[in-house]
């Protein structure tokens, strides 16, 4: 048996010798023809070209160390040479790629960003050298008081580089304790003759409960100029759509408490809780106040356009005016379904320690709300911004450049019913309730009334509803004039100078319309809107367990509940004249306006 293994051996060693001569042979016969058609292309190619660029991410790593070798103070950069280098959602995606900067996520996509340890609030940001107005609602939910820019607004795609200003320059706008962000986009005479990009992709999101997983992104960037290079024209435009989903079971807890306290909700001393294993008098506990299971569908559509046009008029002077567009409308549907605890005949459950740890937390109540609601938050972000720009090269050591520009961003209600909106219905037919612990998911459990179904739609009934409106917007006039003057000496490098004039108007509001009508509709003790009047085909039953699927606990899960439109609701009680006055509108008037006028004159030396 040796013997044959070793033949075996021998065999596939002479083989692959064989093998091996026959490979080397051919190879030194292709490489002296190849050496010969390459020396005969060679030769050719000197005739005809005069130049060959090799463009890549190396190219890109080399401006960005140099523009941080040559500037003054703490500065990181990252620059593309072309569209798709960037293969980030949105701005504030790409700028995490910087050392320092970490970004803050709204829905799943980056935001705002964080410097040095400061948040959006205090760092400025620049577009191509002019200070950017913010705006940004938040959910729309209260009045919006945050001045951080909101990079989700702007695509990754059109941006040609981005500079981080970690350390303070006489020459740079003041205005950012963290650090001042420049944004730099693509200028045509930049990258002479003709230029032109287009990107489609498709982005699968499996988080998404309902309809089609699949979102489109689209962007394109042509821009030309004249054979003498002297104009040109630079158009860029991208839009991008992304829908997802967010499950959620969330637990509100009441107050913490020392098990000596023995309170086990509203009532001190409960002698109607049983409880098991009651945690030791010195450790603190809290107890449930009500739990949701909530499903949230997004939709975010992006989109922004460009466009540059620029004009050599002499060797010395070049002019450039450009318009930039962007707009961000953020939609989000929720429906959820919860429990309230009136912690009366309540049960509980236990374990040891400190914190005491909870097992389960159940309520007889005899009859209760099994309550199920929708919100609609619906916003919209617009950004225009209109500069011109000469510069003009005096002479060969002085440099002069003036910059105007106006910039409008505004934050506002992209539904007829306002920013951030919640109708609540409900079947008033539980008899127990309570909380399981036990799994990693906590277990929402409910029991009907005898004769009754929680889950039957025809017995839903809506009850209070709240509706908010919420504004913010920002302009900003600037008018700027900078210098330099290279010195030719052993001790000053240049002397950098400038002045600009600036105006900021803020305008901060807010309204709201509430009916607290948590009981149910009812006019003259009847109810306006119930088992007879909202149709059964308003409520569409969905599964629960699926959407939390691979949690450990989600079999054991309510089965499912009712989902409704909020907009079909809520144009039903509009018609019943139930909501939104009389007038039937559901924009509530401002409670809350705000609006700051701020001027800003500035000279420097450097």
């Amino acid at each position: 048996m040796n013997t044959n293994k070793n033949n075996i051996r021998t065999r596939g060693l002479l083989f692959t010798s064989s093998m091996a001569e026959l490979v080397l042979a051919s190879n030194l016969s292709f490489a002296q023809e190849k050496q010969t058609s390459d020396s005969a292309m060679a030769d050719s190619m000197e005739k005809n070209i005069d130049e060959v660029t090799v463009m890549g991410i190396r190219g890109s790593l080399q401006r960005s160390m140099e523009i941080k070798r040559n500037a003054k103070g703490v500065l990181d950069a990252i620059s593309s040479e072309e569209m798709g280098k960037f293969p980030d959602s949105n701005l504030a995606e790409a700028m995490q790629r910087i050392s320092g900067v970490s970004i803050d996520r709204v829905n799943g996509e980056g935001a705002t960003v964080t410097v040095r340890g400061f948040d959006g609030s205090y760092n400025l940001v620049t577009l191509n050298g002019r200070q950017m107005p913010t705006s940004t609602l938040g959910d729309g939910a209260s009045a919006p008081s945050s001045r951080a820019f909101d990079f989700s607004n702007l695509a990754s795609e059109a941006i040609a580089g981005l500079e981080v200003y970690k350390t303070g320059r006489a020459s740079a706008q003041s205005g950012g304790i963290g650090s001042l962000i420049n944004i730099n986009t693509n200028r045509p005479l930049d990258n002479p003759g003709f230029n032109a990009t287009a990107i489609y992709k498709l982005l699968s999101d499996e988080s998404r409960n309902f309809g089609s997983k699949i979102s489109p992104e689209i962007s394109a960037l042509v821009s030309a100029t004249t054979d003498d290079n002297r104009f040109g024209v630079a158009l860029s435009f991208s839009k991008q759509d992304r829908k997802h989903s967010v499950n959620e079971a969330i637990v509100g807890w009441r107050d913490a408490y020392y098990g000596n306290q023995v309170d086990w909700g509203a009532i001190v001393g409960n002698d109607n809780h049983t409880v098991t294993n009651a945690p030791a008098d010195d450790a603190v506990y809290r107890i449930p106040q009500n739990m949701a299971c909530s499903l949230k569908e997004f939709n975010t559509e992006r989109v922004n356009g460009q466009l540059t046009l620029q004009y050599e008029v002499t060797d010395a002077v070049t002019a450039t005016v450009d318009y930039t567009y962007s707009k961000l409308e953020n939609e989000a549907r929720g429906n959820d379904v919860s429990i309230w605890f009136d912690h009366g005949t309540v049960a509980s459950s236990w374990g040891d320690g400190n914190p005491a740890p909870i097992n389960f937390y159940t309520e007889d109540i005899g009859r209760s709300d099994f309550s199920m609601g929708a919100s609609l938050v619906a916003n919209q972000n617009e950004n225009r911004s209109t500069g011109a720009n000469v510069e003009w090269e005096v002479s060969d050591s002085l440099t002069l450049e003036l910059d105007y520009h106006n910039s409008k961003a505004e934050s506002k209600p992209n539904s007829p019913y306002g920013s951030n909106n919640v109708i609540g219905t409900r079947s008033f037919y539980v008899a127990s309730q309570g909380i399981d612990f036990s799994n990693d998911l906590p277990i929402l459990q409910v029991t009907s009334m005898d004769g009754f179904d929680v889950y039957d739609a025809a017995r839903r009934e809506p009850t209070g509803n709240s509706f908010r409106y919420a504004y913010f917007g920002s302009e900003i006039e600037q008018l700027q004039l900078n210098g330099s003057y290279e010195m030719n000496n052993d001790f000053i490098d240049s002397v950098d100078f400038g002045l600009s004039s600036m105006e900021n108007k803020v305008r901060s509001a807010f309204g709201f319309t509430q009916n607290d009508t948590w009981d149910g509709i009812r006019v003259d003790d009847v109810i306006v809107v119930g088992e007879a009047e909202t149709p059964d085909s308003l409520f569409n039953y969905v599964t629960l367990p699926d959407k939390f699927d691979g949690v450990n606990g989600s079999g054991s899960m309510i089965p499912g509940f009712h989902k409704f439109n909020f907009d079909e609701i809520a144009d039903l009680l509009i018609n019943t004249n139930e909501i939104c006055g009389a007038d039937l509108d559901c924009t509530a008037p401002y409670t809350t306006d705000r609006r700051i006028s701020e001027k800003t004159q500035a000279i420097y030396v450097e």
